[in-house]
């Protein structure tokens, strides 16, 4: 114990002196590291490397600095060096959601012409999973990252971020200046105009957890617009949920059961919109006799529906482009462009499922 204080108390003032980097933006190196200590860089790239020729108590001192200060292991930055092209990190909750399959395929069909490589990592949503998917983009030395946050995305993926150039994709948690997102809000405003134009006055919606930017924003545009034309949206007929077909056909479920049964749901999520519209299949309501509906995202499956579907329908691959094109912009060295926040129009493609409500009285 002697030993370690000796080493590291001589050179105290010399490591408070030189806690911040000159340049906030450069990544923290080991003999950063190692003189923020007073620890010799043998020692400290000891323990990084999960060495066990370390006392336990030095080792466990070195790991928490690390930490601390946003170190990630630069295990390609040799191999890296010798390359011409930038890698592109790009981290999104699930692939099998249209928002991100489709853009995440634009984008690395665009940025793979433009001489760079797309690596794709997925969070699940977990904060946990999320770090790890960072960390590891983070030791590709990719030189840029495009992000949809988890709702709870954990304070040591934002220390993280705070040194990678970044750009926000589908959801915002105020992570960069650059942003590529739908403008939900209004896209929502429009589907609710178009039902209360048709004469609906019992309105449902599900959609995502107001905790995602995106799904607070489509929430607000229905409750908006009711909210102008003298409405409300009843706290009963809303579901919000995680955006999953089981949690879209569940909640469907739901709300097809209720004896007041609303006469037209919107649904805000491409995920939950397949799982309510086979939830009104399996059941004995007719669209859009008994209700009407509008679902959300990319339009085609909504065509094929029988009867057709009013759909939100989303520029998916618009927006990976536009990523991709903003991405190019972060990994030019000539490039001077400021940062762009860009919201793209959805369109409400009006088809077969929206009617005006039928003057029947609702089942009991």
């Amino acid at each position: 114990m002697a030993k370690v204080q000796n080493e590291s108390g001589s050179k105290s003032q010399d490591a408070a002196a030189r806690l911040s980097p000159e340049d906030p933006a450069d990544p923290i190196r080991i003999v950063d590291l190692a003189r923020e200590l007073g620890l010799s860089i043998a020692t400290v790239s000891r323990v990084l490397n999960n060495s066990r020729a370390v006392r336990p108590d030095v080792a466990e001192r070195v790991r928490a600095h690390a930490a601390e200060r946003g170190y990630v292991a630069n295990r390609l930055a040799r191999s890296l060096r010798s390359r011409k092209q930038s890698f592109v990190g790009f981290l999104v909750p699930a692939i099998e959601n249209l928002a991100y399959s489709i853009a995440a395929d634009a984008c690395a069909q665009h940025v793979s012409r433009s001489g760079h490589q797309m690596i794709l990592a997925i969070s699940g949503d977990d904060p946990a999973l999320e770090f790890q998917a960072l960390q590891s983009l983070a030791e590709a030395q990719v030189g840029a990252i495009v992000v949809a946050p988890s709702p709870q995305m954990s304070p040591a993926s934002h220390r993280l971020l705070a040194n990678m150039s970044v750009l926000e994709f589908n959801r915002t948690a105020g992570l960069s200046d650059n942003t590529v997102l739908c403008d939900d809000r209004a896209a929502f405003v429009d589907a609710t105009s178009h039902l209360l134009d048709l004469g609906h006055e019992s309105i449902a919606y599900i959609g995502t957890t107001e905790s995602v930017s995106n799904g607070r924003e489509r929430l607000e545009g229905v409750r908006e617009e009711m909210k102008r034309r003298g409405k409300q949206l009843p706290e009963r007929h809303i579901r919000l949920l995680p955006p999953t077909e089981r949690d879209g056909y569940q909640a469907g479920c739901e709300l097809l059961a209720l004896s007041d049964r609303p006469t037209a749901l919107l649904v805000g999520s491409s995920n939950l919109s397949m799982g309510v519209a086979r939830a009104v299949r399996q059941s004995d309501v007719s669209v859009p006799g008994d209700m009407s509906l509008i679902v959300y995202g990319d339009s085609q499956w909504g065509e094929l529906y029988s009867p057709a579907l009013t759909t939100v329908k989303v520029p998916y691959r618009e927006m990976g482009l536009s990523v991709a094109s903003s991405v190019a912009s972060i990994l030019s060295p000539d490039d001077d462009a400021a940062s762009e926040v860009i919201r793209m129009p959805a369109e409400l493609l009006i088809r077969e499922s929206t009617a005006p409500p039928a003057e029947t009285p609702r089942r009991t």
